[in-house]
């Protein structure tokens, strides 16, 4: 690289220098002209090799330009493969999580259905329990107000038997002490 920035250098100032001395040649001594046709055929040779210098420079920048857009080119597609293998595996877990997020949905309705069918399960018990106490509890209360009834009628028959006993005893006393005033004083004073 260095060779041709020089080659392209010297062709550059030998052009200048040829065309000098061309035209101080041809203004000044016309009268040389194998010296003026030297010097054109000079100008005209590094003419030459100073357009070849540029065309040569003007390719081997187009061939950096080219390798550096080929490189660009490569780093593109490596870049969108990445991309694309990304949004492939981005796509799949978004698909994996949609799909979770369906069974939890579905198991969560499921749950739920459930937990509505105990409750309704649990409710049912729960009537048919305080239906029972309760049957327990008017069962009991009848077996108390008959037992009450059946103790009041016990209790009135006692007092009856009592008052029939107390109203005999009290005849056989008055029988006793009316035989037996005496007695009856005696008893009275005690």
């Amino acid at each position: 690289m260095k060779i041709k920035k020089t080659n392209l250098t010297f062709s550059a100032v030998g052009f200048v220098a040829a065309i000098l001395i061309l035209l101080y040649l041809i203004l000044n001594m016309p009268q040389m002209i194998e010296l003026i046709i030297v010097f054109g055929l000079i100008a005209l040779a590094d003419t030459y090799f100073l357009v070849d210098s540029i065309v040569k420079k003007i390719d081997e920048i187009s061939e950096l330009s080219l390798d550096k857009q080929t490189e660009l080119v490569k780093v593109e597609k490596g870049i969108y493969s990445v991309a694309k293998r990304e949004e492939s595996t981005n796509s799949k877990n978004n698909n994996a999580l949609i799909e979770q997020l369906e069974q939890l949905k579905a198991e969560n309705q499921r749950l739920n259905a459930e937990l509505i069918e105990q409750q309704k399960l649990c409710t049912k018990i729960l009537i048919k329990k305080s239906q029972e106490n309760n049957n327990k509890t008017i069962n009991s209360s009848e077996r108390i107000s008959k037992l009450l009834v059946q103790l009041n009628g016990n209790t009135s028959s006692s007092t009856k038997e009592t008052l029939e006993v107390l109203q005999e005893i009290n005849k056989t006393l008055d029988t006793y002490y009316n035989g037996n005033n005496d007695n009856v004083r005696r008893m009275r004073a005690n």
